[in-house]
């Protein structure tokens, strides 16, 4: 029986070596040091090892200081998945700054906030992606922003990027060490925006401490299928951050990072690169399914796949699993730097299709009922989670991190599980509301408030709704007196505020809504509506 747990353990004395890295940039240092010739990191046409990868690191770093960048500092960075991202990550973090990312799909309402919330005091940007400048954009958004930093062209007050690596060169290595050894593990490392009820995103803080024993407890079990990966989640998103890109660093294997998801490109770059370790999600199962000439075929390289998503139809699964290669499904959130259970590899596509797995080591998970106590094997409650990996809190949110903690340190993750007799844990659905489309967290607070703007809007609901290559969907009811109102009015109005993927796909008009005493949408009537119009 291949057990997670099993293997885990036989990779311990690998993982206890790790161990002595506590902070991000120990591993770099050690990598550049023992394995200096091996490739780091693939961008297009550019390959850099681990030792050309610590010098570029060392020359931004240094940089940052000579910018006036201090500990506890925030740096942001828009960049699609790239070098951009990892080095400008890399650097910050080295040296006592909290880097966040900035997601190139969101629009001016979201930078503004998300730069007002944060305060970086410097911001790296791409200039121009995707028909957008958004230097330009962010200068005008973020007017307190101290330093802006092109990556690529630059205009307005921003520093072009050779300029401000030039200036760097007044930093001695001695003064870099000395920034360095003064980083505690303790320390905050990221902040990564997380969406919860009041619609408002809140910046869960990541230290050294989570995100290293996040990356060191996946490598306990994740072992040699960590040799090579590709990146092409959002840079702002703990997939990305720490799923993907973490945990093959610990290992000291491979990062490919391509700019957005494209399944041609994809399965290109992973026969090219011989790609060993794939994150997907059961929409990407289902998009390389409906790709010509076997497009499933296309992922035979890969040594282990781990998807999310809480529950998959089992039908999704069974051909991905006939290609013969280690599967698991995991499951956890930003707060929790990421994956905190996995299935054995042994496990069925049934256990698979049902369960999110077993808790990782050193993950101390739990079910518990409404009044706190734990729940019977069987019994629905909240999931909760003690260990490493937990967040330090949230931003500027001392309320908010007290309610997301119970008394005796557990994680509120806001899910509803049920342990089962198996030892595997199943996904039951959420207390919060949010949703996942095409493996993005959907937030209808944030849509519901975007929605609102409108004039002729008195109200709006928003639920998901099943679907077939995106799991969910989101479908918004709309209270209106307006009998021109209609849904490709609506979606031009979303446009500019939100991000495309957050957009409501379908939508009902009344004049009305139904709500609770309390005056708020009754939304467990709407879902019975919702019901009824997907049987009709």
């Amino acid at each position: 029986m291949t057990r997670i747990a099993d293997i885990a353990s036989a990779g311990r004395e690998k993982f206890a070596r790790q161990m002595a890295c506590t902070r991000i940039h120990d591993l770099l240092i050690s990598h550049a040091h023992v394995i200096g010739d091996a490739e780091a990191a693939v961008d297009g046409d550019i390959r850099m090892s681990y030792a050309a990868l610590a010098d570029h690191v060392d020359a931004i770093a240094k940089a940052l200081i000579a910018q006036g960048i201090a500990p506890g500092d925030r740096v942001a960075t828009l960049a699609p998945s790239s070098l951009d991202f990892w080095v400008t990550m890399l650097a910050a973090t080295s040296i006592g700054a909290v880097w966040m990312g900035l997601n190139p799909r969101y629009q001016g309402p979201e930078y503004a906030y998300l730069l007002d919330d944060a305060t970086p005091r410097l911001v790296f940007a791409r200039d121009h992606y995707d028909e957008r400048d958004y230097l330009d954009e962010l200068q005008q958004l973020g007017p307190n922003v101290a330093t802006f930093v092109g990556l690529g062209e630059t205009c307005g007050r921003a520093l072009a990027f050779v300029d401000f690596v030039e200036r760097g060169r007044t930093v001695s290595d001695a003064d870099l060490a000395a920034r360095r050894a003064a980083v505690d593990p303790e320390d905050i490392a990221v902040i990564v925006y997380t969406s919860g009820t009041t619609g408002k995103p809140k910046g869960a803080m990541l230290s050294h401490r989570a995100v290293m024993a996040a990356a060191l407890t996946n490598l306990s079990w994740m072992q040699d299928g960590l040799q090579s990966t590709l990146n092409v989640a959002p840079t702002n998103h703990v997939g990305a951050i720490n799923n993907v890109c973490m945990c093959v660093f610990a290992y000291g294997g491979k990062i490919v990072f391509h700019h957005r998801v494209d399944l041609e490109a994809i399965a290109a770059l992973t026969e090219r690169e011989q790609l060993t370790y794939l994150v997907g999600s059961p929409t990407a199962f289902a998009m390389f399914a409906a790709m010509p000439g076997q497009g499933l075929q296309r992922l035979g390289h890969y040594k282990l796949i781990v998807f999310g998503g809480g529950s998959t139809a089992e039908a999704l699964l069974k051909p991905v699993a006939d290609l013969g290669i280690p599967m698991s499904t995991v499951y956890g959130q930003t707060e929790t730097c990421g994956i905190v259970t996995a299935s054995d590899f042994d496990a069925t596509t049934a256990v698979m299709a049902e369960t999110i797995g077993k808790p990782l080591p050193f993950a101390d998970m739990r079910i518990a009922r409404a009044d706190g106590s734990t729940a019977d094997i069987g019994e629905s409650g909240e999931i909760q989670i003690r260990g490493p990996y937990c967040m330090t809190g949230y931003f500027n949110r001392p309320e908010a991190t007290a309610e997301a903690f119970t008394a005796d340190g557990y994680l509120r993750t806001g899910d509803i599980g049920v342990e089962r007799e198996d030892g595997n844990f199943s996904f039951v659905g959420r207390l919060k509301e949010m949703y996942k489309s095409g493996g993005y967290n959907i937030y209808p607070v944030e849509i519901e408030l975007a929605l609102a703007e409108h004039p002729s809007v008195h109200l709006a609901a928003v639920l998901p709704v099943p679907h077939a290559v995106f799991q969910e969907v989101g479908h918004a009811f709309i209270a209106t007196s307006d009998p021109t109102l209609d849904e490709d009015a609506l979606k031009e109005f979303l446009r500019p505020r939100l991000a495309n993927y957050k957009l409501p796909k379908t939508f009902s008009f009344a004049a009305e809504l139904p709500l609770l005493p309390n005056s708020k949408v009754d939304k467990q009537a709407l879902k019975a509506r919702l019901a009824e119009q997907i049987a009709a």
